[in-house]
Order: structure tokens, then C-alpha cells, then sequence
């Protein structure tokens, strides 16, 4: 579960610096069918299932929205360029 939840963390920080929300609805839904067909596989209960399911995709959500202020902050022109 912990290397599940790292790489979709990585994967999500790396929308988040170069693509856009339609990235992320993408990213989100490979995630819930990823993590569904993972646990049909492995037999796991339910409850399980949707426990690790609802983990990843708060993961994916949160790493896109670190990655996505990165990229804003990356971009951002500096406060006294302005006038100068």
C-alpha cells in the first residue's frame, strides 16, 4: 500500500507541474480502477478495497494541488519587477 500510495503521489505532482484538471480527472479515474481490479485480484474484503480506493485518490488529489502551486509559484513574476 505505501509504495501504491508513492507513486501515485509522484504521478499526481507531475500533472500537477505540467498538465491541467482534464489530466487530473484522467489520473483520478485510472486510480479508482486501478485500485478496484488490484483488489478483485488479491481477494480483498470490501471495506478494504474501499478504504485503499478512497486513500489513493485523496493522495492523487492532494499531491496534484502541491504540485499545481509549485508550478504557480514557479511562474509567478517577481513582486518589484514591475517598475524597474
Amino acid at each position: 500500500m505505501l509504495l501504491a500510495i508513492v507513486g501515485v503521489a509522484g504521478v499526481a505532482l507531475i500533472i500537477g507541474l505540467t498538465l491541467r484538471a482534464p489530466a487530473l480527472i484522467v489520473a483520478t479515474l485510472v486510480v479508482i480502477v486501478g485500485s478496484i481490479v488490484t483488489s478483485s485480484f488479491f481477494h480483498l474484503s470490501v471495506q478494504t478495497s474501499i478504504r485503499s480506493t478512497l486513500y489513493l485518490v485523496v493522495v492523487t488529489q492532494i499531491a496534484y494541488l502541491v504540485g499545481l502551486a509549485i508550478a504557480v509559484l514557479r511562474h509567478r513574476p517577481g513582486r518589484y519587477r514591475r517598475g524597474r
